[in-house]
């Protein structure tokens, strides 16, 4: 009899334990998370963000993002990074309601403040603070709202960048396919190498035959690697536009022809320097190149020729 009343009393103690923690519960998750309006990446016309006083704005115009005042190109990815933030901005849980903002950095010093325009209007505005141990999500202020919110994912870093990181960096762009025609001139060495049309054959990809000078056989992977390469060529950063004055004898040029025709023009490091000064026929300012890429780059004629095969004795 001792037995079942020890037993019943324990059972009383557990239910009332339950009882107790699903309240707690109840009452942990009991408020509604503020509503955040839908906004398409396609209908936001201008960003700007604010951080530790530096502004910067970006604006959609002609149907690309372009860095105000400067008007110079924003970088496609990392406009396409913050559109996706944006677009898809979701709150997941109430973290906190007092105002100990620092503790999340969204105080005054430490907070993204970004606003997101659709036209004339204001359609998205909120601080952005530090990202939450789990890494997938970051504390957030909607304005207005003294709260601090977790919205999913890790956002913050796209939103840090100045001006010139911002830039796009991009000084050459094409199609490898379209080149026909690669002259090259380093130090007293140059050489032309062209594609020779292939004959049309269903069901191949043959652009044809890649010859150099003389029509001597040529080392196509490498010359079409150099090509590769160009078609996508992205800089370290941009010099003043007075600096073009100083610069005189490249000491490697490549000209491109195809359907369009595209130059590059590598100059010698001032001083300790590193970085290449260099010109391209797509970019209205001078800019740096890292050693790394110049190297790869600074392709010898001969270099790009076939090593001819020993005869045969």
């Amino acid at each position: 009899m001792k037995i079942k009343k020890e037993f019943l009393i324990l059972g009383v103690v557990i239910l009332a334990a339950a009882a107790y923690l699903f309240l707690r519960g109840e009452d942990k998750t009991r408020y509604t998370l503020p509503p955040v309006p839908a906004l398409a990446a396609a209908e936001i016309t201008r960003i700007e963000i604010d951080r530790q006083g530096q502004t910067v704005a970006l604006a959609r115009t002609d149907g690309r993002w372009r860095i105000e005042p400067s008007g110079f190109a924003a970088a496609p990815k990392s406009v396409e990074e913050m559109l996706t933030a944006l677009s898809g901005l979701t709150l997941t849980a109430l973290v906190a309601e007092s105002g100990n903002h620092a503790l999340y950095e969204l105080d005054e010093a430490n907070r993204i403040h970004v606003k997101a325009w659709q036209g004339d209007q204001a359609a998205r505005e909120l601080y952005i603070g530090k990202v939450a141990p789990s890494f997938r999500h970051t504390f957030v202020r909607l304005a207005g709202d003294e709260r601090v919110f977790h919205a999913r994912d890790n956002f913050r870093f796209h939103f840090t960048g100045g001006p010139e990181e911002l830039r796009d960096k991009s000084v050459l762009s094409f199609k490898p396919a379209d080149i026909t025609e690669v002259a090259l001139a380093k130090g007293n060495e140059k050489a032309v190498f062209q594609r020779t049309p292939a004959a049309a054959t269903a069901g191949t990809d043959d652009l044809g035959v890649w010859k150099g000078p003389e029509g001597k056989a040529v080392a196509t992977g490498r010359l079409r690697q150099l090509v590769t390469e160009l078609s996508t060529l992205q800089c370290e950063g941009f010099m003043e536009p007075a600096a073009r004055a100083g610069l005189a004898h490249p000491v490697f040029t490549v000209a491109l022809k195809g359907k369009a025709e595209h130059t590059l023009e590598i100059f010698p490091p001032a001083g300790e320097q590193k970085h290449h000064p260099a010109l391209s026929s797509q970019s209205e300012q001078p800019f740096l190149l890292a050693e790394d890429q110049v190297q790869r780059l600074m392709v010898a004629p001969a270099d790009l020729l076939a090593k001819e095969t020993p005869a045969a004795k």
